[in-house]
């Protein structure tokens, strides 16, 4: 039940692509990573303060570790959302359950255990539902950029296995999203001001997409940690596909994006692994 924190997360992720699609018309990459983690790391604080909890840590590197991969895969997709089509941008970045399949398999074997074949199957038939959904195209020139695209998935993959570590040795959810945004939050500013000088102005009209960013964004990584921390790994990465159908009912409601009828059956392909995933999970004896 732990993995199906996953299904909230990508819920409010969906949100936060909507909220980033509004930010992105004035705001700069670096400048977007910035507020997305500058909220969450504020709002974490007070209540560490509130509550006379404490951010002290003894593994501290960890955490280092766990910031650097998960900021690094951010920065690269939303680098690629500017310069890469939407769907294919999309597909890269959900490259990372594919990733973590690789990974979990190859720990599994070095145990002495075999793979779950059933949920690796799960894993790349939602894949291939995302490619059905999204119809990612690589033009001429683009393929540099679709090349490093493809590297988000696969620092996000680390990002999450950092996560799984920090949570068995008993970080809890909060100081581990703390020190990510802490992270996010200077890299961000840094990045902004090397590459542009300074942040541009807020405006009025720019507060509901940032605020969104910030709120969706702090509340869909919590779930996104309680869901790496505590699940199932493979049954994570494939109920983590189903972004994927939020996204595509919120473009139609919001942007007035249709659905067309390969959207729908790669939405239905996604649902269907994400299922056939929980099913063989909850029959198969976890180690």
């Amino acid at each position: 039940m732990q993995s199906l924190w996953m299904l909230a997360a990508a819920f409010l992720f969906s949100l936060m692509a909507v909220c980033t699609k509004l930010g992105a018309e004035h705001f700069s990459t670096f400048e977007l990573v910035f507020y997305r983690s500058l909220f969450g790391m504020i709002v974490i604080a007070l209540w560490v303060l509130l509550k006379r909890q404490t951010l002290r840590t003894q593994f501290f590197f960890s955490h280092m570790k766990r910031s650097f991969f998960g900021t690094l895969g951010l920065t690269i997709w939303f680098w690629t959302l500017g310069v890469l089509p939407l769907g294919t941008s999309m597909t890269l970045n959900y490259t990372s359950p594919l990733y973590m399949a690789l990974f979990v398999s190859v720990l599994a074997l070095r145990a002495g255990r075999r793979p779950s074949l059933g949920l690796l199957a799960a894993i790349a038939a939602g894949f291939i539902g995302v490619v059905l959904a999204l119809r990612p195209e690589v033009h001429a020139g683009e393929e540099l950029a679709a090349t490093i695209g493809l590297s988000s998935g696969f620092f996000s993959a680390l990002a999450y296995m950092q996560v799984k570590g920090l949570t068995k040795i008993g970080e809890p959810d909060w100081r581990i999203v703390f020190y990510f945004t802490l992270f996010g939050t200077v890299c961000g500013l840094l990045g902004q001001l090397v590459t542009a000088g300074g942040l541009n102005p807020i405006r009025t009209e720019d507060l509901p997409a940032l605020l969104g960013i910030g709120v969706t964004a702090t509340l869909a990584q919590l779930c996104l940690t309680r869901a790496w921390g505590a699940g199932n790994m493979l049954l994570t990465s494939a109920l983590q596909f189903s972004a994927i159908v939020f996204a595509a009912v919120l473009g139609l409601i919001f942007f007035a994006e249709p659905i067309a009828p390969a959207t729908a059956i790669g939405i239905a392909v996604i649902i269907v692994a994400g299922v056939s995933a929980t099913v063989l999970t909850k029959r198969t004896p976890q180690k």
